[in-house]
Order: structure tokens, then C-alpha cells, then sequence
């Protein structure tokens, strides 16, 4: 018997705003009600990147981190729920040459922190340049 697996917890950080993170969010809705979007303050820019969110996703929450306390948010989230898993969306650019995929590869380093985190799921929404 298959075991029964709650409505996941969807998390999509994004740190700017294209449209990989566009898609990413498309996907995120698609597999869950409860999603939110994780804007990740890199270099200051993350009121711009929250203003363009909002123009285009309205009914999606909205949480600013800055970037190295992506785990905290999480751990923070885990608490809040913790029989629920969290799945994390990434957006994920993809380069036509593949030799200069490690010039675009933001979300690899990611991927693996994430890896090794319990009660984690990770999606990678490829977006082809």
C-alpha cells in the first residue's frame, strides 16, 4: 500500500525576475494550492523583483529573504507544518551550449544544499535560452 503524502508546502525562491521564474511559478501552481513565492534580496534590487511578482502573480504569497537564509525559511516553514512536505521549485536556465551551462548554473549549487535537507523535495523547471 502506497503511503498516503500531504499537500506539499511550494516554495519558489527567485532572485530577479525572467521568464524562467515565470515558468517556474506556473509550475509550482500546478502541482499545489499552498504556494509562495520566496524573492531572495541578492544585490538590492528586491523591491523591483517583488513589483513585477505582484503585476503578474496576484493571488500567490510573497516573502523576502536575503539569500543565505533560504534554509532558515525553510527550517522556519518545516516547524510551522511539519507533516507537510516542502517542495522547493527552482527555475533553472539552460544555456544552447552546454560547455557554458557552470556561467548559468545558480541553480545547481542549490540543488545540492538541497539535496540532503529531510522532508525535501526539489523541481528543477528547465527554461531554454
Amino acid at each position: 500500500m502506497l503511503e498516503r503524502i500531504a499537500v506539499p508546502q511550494v516554495i519558489v525562491p527567485v532572485s530577479h525576475w525572467d521568464r524562467a521564474a515565470m515558468r517556474a511559478i506556473a509550475y509550482a501552481r500546478s502541482i499545489s494550492t499552498d504556494v509562495t513565492v520566496l524573492v531572495l534580496a541578492v544585490d538590492g534590487d528586491a523591491e523591483g523583483v517583488i513589483s513585477h511578482v505582484r503585476a503578474s502573480v496576484r493571488d500567490v504569497p510573497i516573502v523576502t529573504r536575503k539569500a543565505e537564509r533560504l534554509a532558515a525559511y525553510l527550517d522556519e516553514r518545516e516547524r510551522a507544518d511539519p507533516e507537510r512536505p516542502i517542495t522547493v521549485v527552482l527555475a533553472d536556465l539552460v544555456p544552447k551550449r552546454p560547455w557554458s551551462y557552470p556561467l548559468h548554473a545558480d541553480a545547481l549549487g542549490l540543488k545540492v544544499r538541497l539535496f540532503f535537507r529531510p522532508n525535501t523535495v526539489v523541481i528543477d523547471v528547465p527554461y531554454h535560452l
